[in-house]
């Protein structure tokens, strides 16, 4: 399969899930999304369930390589994490199709064991880059020195996924999210 089909079978998912959901995702709305045979997404991914997690890992990545690009220039461990939570609180319509594929695969692994491990490994990635970043920012002074590094990470990603849901179905505003956050992560890392 070439790189171009595969980019375009995948953001066609990803697109379909952000926009009717998990549960009403249908193979035939994703192959006329790509632009291509419902025979052709078959071949390439011999179920929903394949197409659905290969959807969900590209879509995680692509978030967390955002993520991760808009931190680069941060200049302390603390500039990291905050950049690291404000990009998934981000305006942008990628973000947000991130978030909502995030949150319907988090709700389908509920009801799904299969789908637990996969997801609960793309969570435990997002919690170690929050906590990579803290201990950096113990090092360099950015962050209290007295933080339990684990327990603030596990706390500033529970409340990126709460507030990241409230602002998906519109109870708070990209800006109240970002002021919540950074209301966040003071409470949690403040010098």
């Amino acid at each position: 399969m070439s790189e171009t089909t595969k980019q375009a079978l995948l953001e066609a998912a990803c697109k379909v899930i952000a926009e009717q959901g998990l549960e009403r995702l249908r193979t035939q709305s994703v192959a006329e999304t790509a632009g291509c045979s419902k025979a052709l997404l078959h071949y390439h991914y011999g179920s929903r369930r394949e197409l659905v997690l290969a959807a969900f890992t590209y879509s995680d990545d692509r978030a967390a390589e955002t993520a991760r690009h808009r931190s680069e220039t941060a200049e302390s461990g603390l500039e990291t994490v905050r950049s690291l939570l404000l990009a998934w609180a981000g305006d942008d319509g990628d973000m947000r199709r991130h978030w909502i594929v995030w949150a319907e695969m988090w709700r389908w692994s509920m009801f799904d064991r299969e789908l637990r491990e996969p997801v609960a490994d793309r969570h435990a990635a997002f919690v170690r880059s929050l906590a990579e970043a803290i201990a950096c920012g113990t090092r360099d002074g950015s962050v209290d020195a007295r933080v339990d590094v684990e327990h603030a990470a596990q706390r500033l990603a529970a409340c990126s996924g709460s507030f990241g849901d409230q602002a998906v179905i519109g109870i708070k505003s990209p800006d109240e999210v970002r002021a919540a956050l950074t209301a966040a992560i003071a409470h949690e890392l403040a010098p």
